[in-house]
């Protein structure tokens, strides 16, 4: 890690990795004798590196949080001129090969692994950089030892550290990784990262361990999310990527739907370009995955809850960050919220259940979140089509239901329309009084203006497809960037066909 540091300026303590065994004190005293590594500190009765981070009020060119563990160069290597030593030194530094220096490589490499810290969740990860493994005892689901390798068959190349005190074995030698951040440097600490990271969750994680930590599967808990009780924030215990996890209730009623919605969302797991957000991993009560949800019917009685992790999201449609984007990076979201809705429709799927809330941002994209659970009744909200209360016996198009939903929805971004209203004549007269404003007014361009009439339509026999949606000439202005980064075939292939149609219009 390189910095350039106010020397009046404490430096923040962060964590200390010592040795643990009698195998890994010999080893680091030898190192201390031979090296002496700067970062390598010795008392009556420990020894390890203490690993510090600027103060973030010192003045930083460059902060890389990153310190390489490993042996070192071997001589032989070093001849070749590769004289990079890690930070974390596990090897004494000879100018040729000694019975202790090969005893050490043989368990440890050049550079053996990586800590790190997750730009997105702030956790310290130990990466492996070789196919020697590493022991982090009980790192793994249920508390389990996990061995960490960077072979190319290995199932964990990575781990979260996330206990205050965190034991790694590198063969015979048996190290402690422990947090040192006092209680008094904690909130001066987290706004260092926070800075430097530019971390986009800080007030949902910790980025010190707690000592009563609590992991569910595969996910360390961190806080509930805001307004909501079913979905808490976590970090992946593998990849450190920050994560939502979902309760939801088994029942018997509706358990096929529920099979339903959390298999598609499965398929969309590593799918970014099809504007729907998929979910990481599912399991149950039981600590199986596949969860008993997912099994016959018989299973379902003893098992009350599944949960499923997905990409935590940076914001959703009733954040208040609009006003701060450009109209094309607005157009841009409202278009992939509509491929998502597209996605489901081309495939026979309704959603049945879009509001602001569950249209959301991640890395830069928009994506539709997928409802779990149908809806008992519908709740009055203005996101319900004005159809849902004008006859209860009527047969209902379930897609034009999505596509007033979505609509009202793109609308949180540019107004504020009352949530919990029902859609009678004169509510629908008012918002569209509301938004002509906002058209007049330059908030909403007069393409996209033209598009929310149509998917507003009162009759939703007058309201277009998705697919026709998508074929509007409001997206004009952001399809060029669109097709620049789209991967997905059917994404091509409706901005080609609307491309195609405006220069025939051109020509005519």
């Amino acid at each position: 890690m390189t910095s350039t540091s106010n020397p009046l300026v404490r430096d923040l303590n962060y964590f200390v990795l010592s040795a643990a065994n009698p195998a890994a004190i010999h080893l680091l005293s030898e190192i201390q004798s031979k090296s002496s590594p700067p970062t390598l500190h010795s008392g009556e009765e420990t020894i390890g590196y203490r690993i510090s981070i600027p103060s973030h009020n010192s003045r930083q060119d460059e902060v890389c949080y990153k310190w390489r563990v490993g042996a070192g160069p071997s001589p032989a290597i070093a001849k070749m001129g590769d004289i990079f030593v890690p930070e974390i030194l596990l090897c004494p530094q000879d100018t040729s090969q000694t019975p202790s220096s090969k005893t050490v490589r043989a368990y440890i490499k050049h550079i053996h692994a990586v800590l790190f810290l997750h730009p997105q969740s702030g956790a310290l990860v130990l990466r492996s950089r070789s196919n020697k493994p590493i022991i982090y005892e009980q790192g793994d689901i249920n508390d389990q030892d996990v061995e960490i390798c960077g072979g190319p068959d290995s199932k964990v190349k990575s781990c979260v550290l996330r206990r205050r005190k965190n034991y790694l074995q590198f063969g015979p030698y048996r190290f402690l990784l422990e947090f040192t951040v006092s209680h008094q440097d904690r909130a001066r600490f987290s706004k260092t990262i926070d800075r430097s990271l530019h971390h986009r969750h800080h007030k949902l994680f910790s980025f010190i361990p707690s000592t009563d930590i609590e992991t569910l599967w595969n996910v360390w808990l961190h806080r509930k999310v805001p307004n909501s009780s079913s979905l808490q924030t976590g970090v992946h215990i593998y990849t450190g990527q920050p994560v939502a996890v979902k309760t939801l209730h088994n029942k018997i009623r509706g358990r096929r739907y529920m099979i339903d919605q959390i298999k598609l969302a499965s398929r969309y797991r590593d799918k970014a370009d099809n504007g729907i957000l998929g979910i990481i991993d599912v399991w149950c009560e039981h600590w199986t995955s596949p969860p008993c949800l997912l099994k016959p019917s018989s299973a379902v009685i003893q098992c009350r809850t599944t949960y499923f992790s997905m990409p935590l999201a940076e914001q959703n449609f009733l954040h208040k960050r609009w006003r701060k984007l450009d109209t094309n990076t607005h157009l841009k979201y409202l278009y992939q919220t509509l491929c998502g809705l597209a996605e489901l429709h081309g495939q026979g799927v309704v959603h049945g259940n879009i509001q602001p809330g569950s249209l959301l941002i991640y890395e830069q994209r928009a994506y539709i979140s997928l409802c779990m659970q149908r809806p008992d009744a519908y709740d009055t909200s203005i996101c319900a089509a004005p159809e849902v209360w004008l006859d209860k016996y009527r047969e209902l198009d379930e897609t034009k239901l999505d596509i007033w939903a979505l609509a009202i929805s793109w609308l949180f971004t540019c107004l504020r329309p009352p949530a919990d209203l029902m859609v009678t004549r004169h509510s629908y007269k008012h918002l569209q009084t509301t938004l002509k404003s906002r058209r007049d007014k330059g908030r909403v361009p007069e393409p996209l203006f033209e598009l929310l009439q149509e998917m507003l339509a009162w009759d939703p026999c007058n309201r277009p497809s998705a697919i026709e949606a998508l074929n509007h000439k409001a997206w004009l202005p952001v399809l060029p960037r669109i097709a620049r980064k789209a991967k997905g075939s059917r994404t091509r292939r409706l901005i080609q066909a609307l491309e195609q149609r405006e220069q025939r219009a051109k020509e005519l």
